[in-house]
């Protein structure tokens, strides 16, 4: 009986959702829950609706529990890295994605694109993070060693005050004096710039795009022809056609192999060069 009920809230949330009625969704769910709450699709459901409400913290209980009732759940790995990723977890938002990626890979799941895509936004918001402490950090670091050039020139001037007594021989020494320090204060300023250069290539390596998505590497793998693909964009393309999509020659998902020096490569460059991502 109790089963039943919780189903029929279960429908009715399911159409509440369809309606885009999200709190009345969630109300519907959480009933289905209080009835039986040994059935984890009612906490992912509840999830992806709290999502939509931002109610992230929320989502993020709802979806670590249904992972207690079932670890190999897809969906609550998707709404969970979702909903890391909203908290601005990067890290967390990341290995769970990575667990998401595997678990698809085994069950052969469409899922496995929305992992990998998953996995990469993580990426980019872990850079942005360190990015931004970088900026922060150099930022201080400029202000700091402009007040060091500040304080030497204002103790150089007073000495000068102090030890010169022709007005022409002092006003030609402090012109000196200022010239140095303006010319020590825009070198550094450039050296700065010069420094940051580095950290605004926007160019990816030609041999880190994946040739079907043209998406910059998560998972490659390499076909017997040497060519290198996406692994879940490969295995998409497989389902429907049997052949290497460049030779044309017979191939399955068994002729695939990972290619680990290309992932290691992508992995490295990401994260110097989160914007790589969106590339």
């Amino acid at each position: 009986m109790q089963a039943a009920e919780a189903e029929a809230h279960k429908a009715a949330g399911n159409k509440l959702f369809g309606q885009e009625d999200y709190d009345g969704a969630v109300q519907e769910y959480t009933k289905a829950i209080l009835k039986d709450a040994t059935k984890p699709t009612y906490f992912t459901n509840r999830a992806i609706c709290l999502l939509r409400l931002e109610k992230y913290e929320r989502a993020l209980e709802d979806c670590q529990k249904a992972i207690e009732l079932s670890p190999i759940l897809l969906k609550a790995y998707v709404h969970k890295a979702t909903s890391l990723l909203a908290l601005d977890r990067p890290n967390e938002a990341l290995r769970t994605a990575q667990r998401g990626y595997d678990l698809a890979i085994e069950q052969d799941s469409f899922l496995t694109t929305n992992f990998c895509q998953t996995a990469l936004e993580a990426k980019k918001r872990r850079w942005q993070i360190n990015e931004s402490r970088r900026i922060e950090k150099e930022g201080q670091l400029l202000a700091e060693m402009k007040d060091i050039l500040e304080q030497s020139y204002q103790q150089k001037i007073n000495y000068a005050n102090a030890t010169i007594t022709l007005d022409i021989e002092l006003q030609d020494q402090k012109e000196t004096l200022e010239y140095e320090f303006k010319e020590k204060l825009a070198l550094l300023e450039q050296t700065f710039e010069r420094s940051d250069e580095k950290y605004q290539s926007r160019e990816v390596p030609d041999y880190m795009i994946d040739p079907i998505s043209f998406n910059i590497f998560f998972d490659p793998v390499i076909s017997k022809s040497g060519q290198s693909f996406e692994r879940s964009v490969i295995y998409a393309h497989l389902k429907n056609h049997k052949f290497d999509p460049f030779t044309r020659e017979y191939l399955t998902e068994k002729d695939l192999r990972p290619n680990l020096a290309l992932k290691s490569a992508c992995e490295q460059f990401l994260e110097r060069n989160g914007w790589a991502v969106d590339y």
